[in-house]
């Protein structure tokens, strides 16, 4: 894949001298400067190299020079000591990491007050142009007609999107300009294209008017109303990876007052500059070759920076860890699997302890009121076979309450003891401050994989409300006085074959859910079905997925946007979603009175929040894998969602 990226990008020039130049400089002029012009910054024939060339590698680069590309530059011939001068000549001109496109220029622009502000052009078309000044921070200034005098765009008044599930996790946004009346005159405003990507799981972070997106191993910063590309960060894909950040899986970044903050696919930590994408640190957290990844958005909690891991079908042994925003020096690690020596380990009757998973890799949420951080884990390994994890298996399928300073652990609940239905508690957990049943609370709702919808009193791990979230759900009777699960006849994975529901997928997965204050409805995309489950005997092996047994789906699946009293847990609507296609997105509602999500087919649509009828959708012809947000700019509402090829964010008309 990398390859095929980096050949499309560097289609050097057919031209070459008919002697052998002598130096590198006089190699680049003969050879590569008429369609990259003599900085490397592209021209009308070919795009610019130099923000580019940090990805590749010689060996990459010389095979890219020697061989050519397809629809591209024709093979170089040249002897290895020109090749190698060349190479050495394009590294003196590459750019940093962090990409910003082509030819960024110094410009002057005057405003129609009559002053003039001067900084680096990042881009500009025949309406507008994005200037970053001296103080770093990038503005946008609107062209007055056809004439050379602008007008500063206000980012006021907005509402931001703080980080990947907006705050309290609730994924609701106390925005109405879009609303249940004019939600059909919507329409898609801009598109930013992102290719050589397998799947975008990534939700837009956008504060004070620029939007923040990632791929793999990629980052982009954009104008969050015209989609213009301001900074571009990216580097070299890792290789050998069987988890699903080998296959693009990063679902975003957080932020500060400075920095921008993502993982990349080999388990490491970057700090980027939030203004020009330069990187400032890069910690590694855990050695990829043991088979350690990284997918989650971190989340910054004062100053320190919370990131998961991920790699929990493939073994490893989970954690969750918080490293120093300015240095990126760690400063705790939460252990999720025990050792030998911990109480824990008796919850692990077996050999599989030492490779248990208990992966982190969906972002947690901060309390500021409580001072809590909570954090959901992963299933325990083999997913199938639980004969050699005898016991509840701590802290698997759990979602943990820690003190954010230190690490310490204030309280857990564990959704699945024993799990082996790979029924991970990588689900949202929404934050909620609410009158429940008469009594103000402090509350916490999940839908979980496991088929059951929670309502937690946050404060202490209180399981209040259970119930299932349909009526196939059979692997538990309820849940006793301390809220641990009643578990059925049957209920676990066999070597012969048990059919439980919900099936692998879960009733719900890491898709986004949302809570709207105004309804007091909690909206979650659920699947309704169930599995033939079958445990086989594993020995971990270092380079293989870590199973222990299969999951075939058994009986009819159907699938829908749901709604839940959270006072009851009883579904109060449900739209059917039926196609053909991928639909991973989550849940997204507004204070319009909307609730937005894909759909099967493809499309994107937005519901009524009150009761579920669909107001308006467009057919896109994605298959989704991310969730949508929602954002504020200079007054304007706009609604943002990533597809399998880019980013669509929709407004209405002006």
């Amino acid at each position: 894949m990398l390859q095929r990226v980096i050949l499309a990008i560097f289609l050097l020039s057919a031209t070459a001298a008919a002697q052998t130049p002598v130096d590198g400089p006089t190699a680049y002029a003969t050879r590569c400067a008429v369609c990259h012009g003599g900085d490397g910054n592209g021209s009308e024939r070919a795009p610019g190299i130099v923000s580019a060339l940090p990805r590749a590698t010689d060996a990459q680069l010389g095979a890219i020079i020697r061989l050519g590309t397809e629809g591209g530059m024709p093979p170089q011939t040249m002897p290895d000591t020109e090749l190698a001068v060349l190479i050495a000549h394009l590294r003196t001109m590459q750019a940093p990491a962090a990409r910003r496109g082509r030819g960024p220029r110094q410009g002057t622009i005057r405003l129609s007050d009559g002053t003039q502000v001067e900084g680096l052009v990042i881009g500009e078309s025949s309406f507008d142009i994005n200037i970053r000044t001296d103080d770093g921070k990038t503005s946008r200034f609107i062209r007055q007609g056809t004439s050379e005098t602008f007008s500063r765009a206000s980012i006021l008044p907005k509402k931001d999107w703080v980080d990947y599930d907006n705050g309290d996790n609730n994924r609701y946004l106390d925005a109405t300009q879009i609303n249940r009346d004019n939600v059909k005159n919507m329409t898609l405003r801009w598109m930013y294209p992102v290719l050589n990507h397998a799947r975008l799981e990534n939700t837009p972070v956008v504060v004070d008017g620029i939007m923040y997106v990632t791929g793999w191993n990629e980052a982009w910063a954009l104008d969050a109303v015209t989609g213009r590309r301001i900074w571009n960060y990216g580097q070299d894909r890792s290789d050998g990876l069987i988890s699903e950040a080998g296959r693009s899986a990063n679902r975003g970044v957080a932020l500060d007052d400075n920095h921008v903050y993502m993982v990349t696919d080999h388990a490491h930590l970057l700090a980027l500059d939030r203004w020009t994408g330069e990187r400032v640190w890069d910690t590694e957290m855990a050695d990829y070759k043991q088979q350690y990844a990284a997918t989650a958005a971190p989340l910054v909690v004062g100053d320190l920076v919370i990131a998961g891991i991920a790699g929990g079908e493939e073994g490893v042994r989970g954690f969750l860890d918080a490293y120093d925003a300015k240095t990126g020096k760690l400063a705790w690690r939460f252990w999720t699997i025990p050792t030998r020596d911990d109480p824990e380990a008796a919850t692990w009757i077996g050999s599989a302890l030492e490779h248990g998973c208990g992966a982190t890799w969906l972002t947690g949420a901060y309390d500021a009121s409580l001072d809590l951080l909570y954090w959901t884990v992963g299933n325990p390994c083999p997913d199938y076979d639980g004969s050699e994890r005898l016991g509840d298996n701590l802290y698997t399928n759990s979602v943990l309450a820690l003190r954010p300073t230190t690490g310490e652990l204030v309280w857990y609940y564990q959704f699945t003891p024993h799990d082996t239905h790979d029924w991970d508690a990588q689900q949202p957990t929404v934050l909620v401050d609410t009158v429940w049943r008469g009594q103000q609370r402090k509350l916490m709702l999940q839908s979980s994989r496991n088929g059951m919808f929670y309502v937690l009193d946050r404060t202490d791990g209180k399981v209040l409300l259970a119930e299932k979230t349909f009526d196939r759900v059979n692997w538990n009777k309820g849940l006793d006085a301390t809220g641990r699960p009643i578990l059925t006849e049957g209920s676990e994975a066999t070597p012969e074959g048990t059919i439980i529901c919900p099936g692998a997928g879960g009733g719900s997965n890491w898709q986004s859910t949302a809570y709207n204050p105004q309804t007091k409805l909690f909206y979650v995309t659920l699947t309704e079905g169930c599995a033939n489950y079958k445990s086989i005997t594993q020995d971990f092996e270092l380079g293989r997925r870590y199973f222990g047994g299969t999951a075939a789906r058994a009986g009819d699946r159907a699938r829908y946007v749901r709604a839940f009293n959270i006072e009851t847990g009883e579904k109060v609507w449900d739209f059917p979603l039926r196609g053909t296609g991928r639909n991973g997105s989550g849940t997204l509602t507004t204070a319009g009175g909307l609730v937005f999500s894909g759909e099967e087919g493809g499309g994107f649509m937005a519901l009524d929040a009150a009761t579920g009828e669909k107001l308006w959708s467009v057919d896109l012809n994605q298959s989704w894998s991310a969730s949508p947000m929602s954002y504020v700019v200079g007054g304007k509402q706009f609604v943002s969602i990533a597809g399998q090829v880019g980013f669509f964010t929709f407004g209405l008309p002006d």
